[in-house]
């Protein structure tokens, strides 16, 4: 009886600062960009020899890889901020590859 109610006050608490919720939609969106624009990447700088449709896979697959990273960060984000550990708790909020607790990934 006692665990559902424990498992849902920890999963209200996580979703009260909202990254956990938040952070997966808008890792679908920064995670490509982020992750496109490092200087290692593959595709860097050469899209003009890229064919159509490989940029599309890449940019879809990037997207799935930005939301899960958006989560697993978001939920990191979420208990530092529920905790009291960081002093900002919206910083990197548009990065799913970083913690509100990290420096950013750019």
């Amino acid at each position: 009886m006692l665990r559902p109610i424990a498992g849902c006050l920890v999963l209200a608490l996580f979703a009260s600062s909202g990254c956990t919720v938040v952070k997966p939609a808008v890792g679908c969106f920064t995670g490509p960009v982020v992750a496109l624009s490092q200087p290692g990447c593959w595709c860097h700088g050469s899209f003009g020899s890229c064919h159509d449709e490989g940029v599309l896979y890449a940019f879809a697959g990037l997207a799935m890889v930005g939301a899960v990273a958006g989560l697993v960060t978001g939920v990191v984000s979420d208990y530092h901020a529920v905790t009291g550990t960081v002093d900002d708790p919206t910083n990197n909020w548009w990065d799913p590859f970083a913690t509100n607790a990290q420096p950013s990934s750019q």
